[in-house]
């Protein structure tokens, strides 16, 4: 393998297939919808409309814990060239952030590796759905994303053969901290390199920068409401836990029953496989004369993404523990399984070994790529539903559905320079509602309903939380583009649209199900929608014909 051409097209076609796929994937599925910390988006831009001065500061302010400098410049850059806010084109901007992420990886891969062959499994786990989370919410793809760019490209010209450019990692790692929180881990990691390196003018100079630095980011810095802590007694073993399962959560892709067990084997594995290497590396220096003590580049960059996530298992010690495992970090967890792989790649010389390794890995993110976009192909179309029907509740009812149940919904004022889409037609909304009229015989499915006080995944919610499932439904009804529509007699022409989702079966069994057979759905809410009787409809479109059927009439809803 190692006598193949290094440079030749057909591996650098095998490695940008990857990045155009998950590319169409995003933008597929990018929708221009506000979702829940864009919110600082809107702010931020109403802020600088109003007030017409204070741009630096409004960018640089803090956002929960963090300073999202990058996130916000994005929100102005868009505003001032529409003339108003666009969540779309931000998210597919905010892919080209990915895109440095994997160059950051590429430049971490030369420093020691010349086959691009051997950098195939790199592409093919960080450009897939297993970070959709991170790229499909456009805050998100301007925070960690150009945390961890930012701050690999930080450590990339500390190396010993930089030193003409060495004073660029001093702005970088300014931007690593202005982009997410845990980007600050990069300033002592970088210090600590430059000392080990025995560079004695540059570590005094970053020092310097480090210090002052530091205190002006934490100058007024408070830690949000988001942030909560465990008792003493419970911190460290808290901690350990979750810098252990979000190091392995990758492997979430294979189960949801099992996720949190097996992230936090595999997380075991890769850090103590990690000692292990290191261990025989400096046993094998120390035994020779005049040894010299060293850290690579990878061996940094592999410790810095360990930081991150130790930075974020910090955050969430006061959470759930499996709350680590969210799907907004699988950055993280990519990222460590990617430097993981670098890591081990670098210490191991002989070709046979690296060619070993190479197929396993190979074999291992293929099978996570092909997998992530079976399993979260659901997750997607329901994220997607639901910021479509909040594109429709708000301008209607100056209410969302399915955000914000922890506060208040904003003023109408607050979307000024922003404007809702329109995905769910007028003409569908007003077909919908006139066949309410026509339609005498309600469906013959099972319906059950339930108000529940703070279930899974709506703790901070203030609203009492209300669960339909609608069941047994027959073939007539599509399993996908279903909305359940909720008519008071009175409007018709006006009603609330709540998404639905299928059951969660588990994604092989989602993948296996027969169309032919009963499904079902169920709706999770917060119970805003005012409090009266509702004909409730499930209501759908077929190459844009509209169509809806009756589930229940009278149904009361709220006190």
């Amino acid at each position: 393998m190692d006598s193949l051409p290094s440079r030749s097209w057909p591996y650098i076609i095998l490695l940008l297939i990857p990045v155009f796929t998950f590319g169409t994937y995003i933008w597929v599925n990018a929708i221009n919808v506000p979702y829940n910390d864009d919110e600082a988006l809107l702010i931020t831009i109403n802020y600088i409309h109003e007030q017409g001065s204070g741009l630096f500061k409004s960018l640089i302010q803090q956002h929960n814990d963090h300073r999202i400098f990058f996130s916000r410049l994005a929100g102005v850059v868009i505003d001032f060239w529409y003339g108003k806010i666009n969540f779309r084109t931000m998210i597919i901007f905010g892919y080209i952030n990915l895109i440095l992420v994997g160059h950051s990886f590429y430049l971490i891969y030369r420093s020691f590796g010349k086959n691009l062959l051997l950098f195939l499994p790199v592409s093919v786990v960080l450009f897939s759905p297993i970070v959709y989370a991170t790229q499909l919410w456009s805050i998100t793809a301007f925070e960690q994303n150009l945390s961890i760019a930012f701050s690999l490209y930080c450590l990339y010209f500390l190396q010993p053969e930089k030193k003409k450019t060495w004073l660029w990692s001093i702005p970088l790692a300014i931007a690593a901290t202005l982009a997410n929180l845990d980007g600050v881990s990069v300033i002592p990691i970088a210090l600590f390199w430059l000392i080990t390196q025995k560079r004695v003018k540059e570590s005094w100079i970053f020092g310097a920068f480090s210090v002052v630095y530091i205190y002006l980011f934490f100058v007024n810095f408070r830690f949000s409401s988001a942030s909560h802590f465990p008792s003493i007694s419970q911190f460290v073993r808290i901690v350990f836990r979750g810098f252990v399962g979000l190091s392995g959560s990758i492997v979430k892709v294979l189960s949801d029953s099992h996720g949190y067990l097996m992230a936090i084997a595999f997380g075991g594995i890769i850090l103590l496989t990690s000692c292990v290497f290191t261990v025989i590396k400096y046993w094998n220096l120390i035994r020779k004369p005049n040894w010299v003590f060293s850290i690579s580049l990878t061996e940094i960059c592999f410790y810095k993404l360990l930081a991150c996530v130790l930075m974020v298992a910090l955050g969430r010690s006061g959470d759930n523990p499996e709350s680590i495992l969210s799907i907004r970090f699988q950055i993280y967890s990519a990222g460590i399984f990617i430097m993981f792989y670098l890591f081990v790649l670098s210490h191991l010389k002989a070709g046979r070994f690296q060619n070993l390794l190479f197929f396993a890995f190979l074999f291992g993110t293929l099978t996570l790529n092909l997998l992530a976009y079976v399993k979260y192909q659901n997750a997607v179309i329901v994220h997607n539903d639901e910021l479509k029907v909040d594109a429709f509740n708000y301008p209607a009812h100056n209410f969302f559905i399915h955000q914000y149940s922890g506060a208040p919904d904003p003023e109408a004022a607050f979307y000024t320079y922003y404007d809702f889409p329109e995905y769910l037609k007028k003409d569908w909304i007003s077909s919908w509602g006139m066949a309410l009229k026509n339609q005498g015989q309600e469906l013959k499915a099972t319906f059950k309903s339930q108000a529940l006080t703070k279930p899974d995944g709506f703790r901070d919610s203030i609203y009492p939380v209300v669960t339909l499932e609608i069941g047994n439904l027959p073939s007539l009804v599509p399993k996908r583009n279903v909305y359940l529509a909720l008519f008071k007699r009175e409007n018709v022409l006006n009603p609330v649209l709540v998404a639905v989702r299928s059951p969660n079966k588990g994604w092989v069994n989602n993948l296996l199900s027969q169309v032919s057979e009963p499904h079902s759905f169920t709706a999770v809410f917060p119970s805003k929608i005012p409090g009266g009787f509702y004909d409730i409809v499930l209501c759908w479109t077929i190459n844009n014909i509209p169509d809806s059927r009756i589930v229940i009439r009278n149904f009361k809803l709220g006190n």
